[in-house]
């Protein structure tokens, strides 16, 4: 049986090698330009609160633990302060499996 994500992958190869354009519109105005007007507003009510530039969309949060007296953590802060160049200089450092350098 084919789950969704095998069966949209085959309908873009299909589209994308027979150059079908008429098939790769209707797909998108299908699937891909539809929006649930609520749930459209409470994702922009949402990120109003988090009084963040449109480019920073796209920056993770940094999770920062909050532990109490026992050193048990009891909750989880978001820190949006991280620029995107930080941000990916800190995977970089703590993300990479692979050396810096060749030996």
């Amino acid at each position: 049986m084919l789950s969704c994500v095998n069966c949209s992958e085959l309908c873009w190869r299909r589209i994308k090698s027979e150059g079908d354009f008429s098939a790769g519109k209707k797909l998108v105005e299908e699937y891909a330009v539809k929006v649930d007007p609520a749930l459209h507003a409470e994702v922009l009510e949402r990120y109003a609160k988090l009084n963040l530039a449109p480019y920073k969309g796209f920056v993770n949060p940094v999770m920062k633990e909050v532990k109490n007296d026992k050193g048990d953590v009891t909750d989880i802060v978001l820190d949006y302060t991280e620029g995107y160049t930080d941000q990916m200089l800190r995977y970089s450092k703590e993300y990479s499996f692979l050396p810096s350098y060749n030996e």
